[in-house]
């Protein structure tokens, strides 16, 4: 497996190895990250960290089973670590840019545009409803698409516990869509 390959260089003192293996978790790492703290200043630092001291430590360092649940799981860790009180608000300045005269075939896209910022405000309002560990889990499940073993490394929860915690949590999302649907239906 390439995973393998990256470790083995790395363990080798091969910086080309350090640098495939950010490369191909990075992006990853990052959205999960951002999905705890908020902060993407500090996710950064964290992630950069992190691969400092897995730089410091190679030679120390067992190929792990699973290296996305490895890096998540440390990252994870270094975040908790420096946990602030405050977190930062970020402002998405697409959004806030009003459009220029828009043609006939650019208008249709505006208003599909509209539509799917529409759902995906639901959906985040939806997920607002979750607990941190309930967003948490969620975000590992379906978009890192981890297995529940992994997820109970991450979080340090056995098996049966993990399944529960996406299955309440699929339970509240459930609830509060169906809740947008009805609201939504009977104002048309």
């Amino acid at each position: 497996m390439e995973e393998s390959k990256y470790w083995e260089s790395l363990k080798r003192g091969d910086l080309d190895g350090l640098r495939d293996l950010y490369n191909a978790h990075v992006d990853n790492l990052y959205r999960y990250g951002v999905i705890l703290c908020r902060e993407p200043d500090k996710v950064k630092d964290c992630i950069h960290d992190l691969f400092v001291y897995v730089w410091n430590v190679r030679d120390r360092l067992n190929v792990p089973d699973s290296t996305k649940a490895y890096l998540m799981t440390s990252l994870r860790r270094r975040l908790f670590e420096k946990e602030s009180k405050t977190s930062a608000v970020t402002v998405d300045m697409d959004s806030t840019r009003e459009p220029a005269l828009l043609t006939e075939g650019q208008e249709e896209r505006w208003i599909q545009l509209e539509d799917e910022t529409s759902r995906q405000k639901q959906l985040e309002n939806a997920l607002g409803r979750l607990s941190e560990r309930q967003r948490e889990i969620i975000h590992m499940k379906y978009f890192q698409q981890l297995d529940y073993d992994e997820i109970g490394k991450i979080m340090d929860l056995n098996y049966q516990s993990a399944r529960n915690l996406v299955t309440r949590a699929l339970t509240v999302l459930r609830r509060e869509m169906t809740i947008i649907v009805i609201i939504l239906f009977l104002m048309n």
